[in-house]
C-alpha cells in the first residue's frame, strides 16, 4: 500500500489558517479541528491523488521530505513579529524544503517589508510567494501598463491551488484518455502498465508544461537584484520538471514536440522579458 503525502500549512493565526484551508482544499476547518485535519481527493484533469491535509504553527517544521510533500506558510506583512517568525521558520526549513513551498499573505498595504524585499527572500529560499488580495494597482487592468498580476490566476487562493496541483504527488493515478477524450483512472506512479496512448502522452506533457510554466514564474518573476542569484532551489525545481518534459517529448509526433517546445519557451520569455516582449 502506497505512502499518502501531506501537506502541511502552518500560521501565526488559526482562524486564518482555517480559512485558508478551507478555500484552497474545500475542505471544513473549525477552532475544534485537530492538527491531522483529513484527507483531501484530487481529482484533476490529469490525474487523480489523495494528500493529507495538515495544520500547524511556525513551530511545525517538517521533519522529512518524503513524508510532507507541500508546505503553505500563512503570514502576516503588516508585523514585525509575523514577518521575524516567517523568515526564521524558512530558514529553519534548509534541508527539510519540499518540492512545492508556497508563502502566503493577505497583501502589502503598509507592511513593515516591501514586496520586492520578501518576495526576493522567497526566490532564494526556493519560496512562491502569492498574495491573498493584492492591491488593486497591482492587478492589470487597461489603463494599467506595469501591473504585478496579468490574471486573477496569479494570485489568491486559485494560485495556490493551482500550484498544489502541478505536484506529482505519490501515489498519483494519472488519467488515461480515450481516443474520444474521456478520462479513465490509471495505475499509480511506479507501477509497470501497458504501452500509453498517444493521448495519454500528450495530457501527461500538458501538465508538464503548465507546470514548468509555474516554476519559471516563480524562480524569474522580479529581475535577479544585486542581493544574490535566483535560489538554487527554485532552479533546481525547473530544471527537474524540463528533464520530465524532455523524457515525456521522445514519445510524441514530432509536431506535438515542436507545439510543446514553444509554450515552454513562452513561458520563459514571459517570465524573463515580461509579456510585452
Amino acid at each position: 500500500m502506497s505512502r499518502v503525502p501531506s501537506i502541511l500549512f502552518v500560521s501565526q493565526s488559526r482562524p486564518e489558517l482555517e480559512s485558508l484551508v478551507t478555500k484552497v482544499t474545500g475542505l471544513a476547518v473549525s477552532p475544534s479541528t485537530p492538527a491531522a485535519v483529513g484527507q483531501w481527493a484530487i481529482d484533476c484533469k490529469y490525474y487523480t491523488a489523495t494528500v493529507n491535509i495538515v495544520i500547524g504553527s511556525l513551530t511545525s517544521v517538517p521533519t522529512s521530505k518524503a513524508r510532507t510533500e507541500a508546505v503553505i506558510v500563512l503570514f502576516d506583512p503588516k508585523k514585525e513579529e509575523g514577518v521575524g517568525a516567517f523568515f526564521a521558520y524558512v530558514d529553519q526549513m534548509a534541508s527539510t524544503k519540499p518540492d512545492v513551498a508556497i508563502a502566503v499573505c493577505e497583501n502589502f498595504v503598509d507592511g513593515v517589508e516591501t514586496y520586492e524585499t520578501v518576495e526576493a527572500f522567497c526566490r532564494d529560499k526556493g519560496f512562491e510567494l502569492v498574495e491573498l488580495n493584492p492591491a488593486p494597482e497591482t492587478v492589470s487592468t487597461a489603463d494599467s501598463a506595469s501591473a504585478r498580476y496579468e490574471s486573477a490566476e496569479e494570485y489568491g487562493p486559485t494560485r495556490v491551488l493551482n500550484a498544489l496541483l502541478s505536484n506529482p504527488w505519490s501515489g498519483m493515478k494519472r488519467k488515461k484518455f480515450t481516443p474520444k477524450g474521456a478520462p479513465a483512472p490509471e495505475g499509480e506512479e511506479g507501477e509497470k502498465k501497458p504501452a500509453e496512448s498517444p493521448a495519454a502522452d500528450k495530457a501527461e506533457a500538458e501538465a508538464l508544461v503548465d507546470a514548468c510554466a509555474s516554476k519559471m514564474k516563480s524562480a524569474f518573476r522580479e529581475p535577479v537584484n544585486s542581493a544574490g542569484p535566483v535560489g538554487e532551489q527554485s532552479m533546481g525545481d525547473l530544471l527537474g520538471k524540463l528533464k520530465q518534459l524532455k523524457a515525456k517529448a521522445a514519445n510524441l509526433s514530432d509536431e506535438d514536440r515542436k507545439k510543446y517546445a514553444e509554450k515552454v519557451a513562452l513561458s520563459f520569455a514571459s517570465a524573463t522579458l515580461g509579456d510585452d516582449e
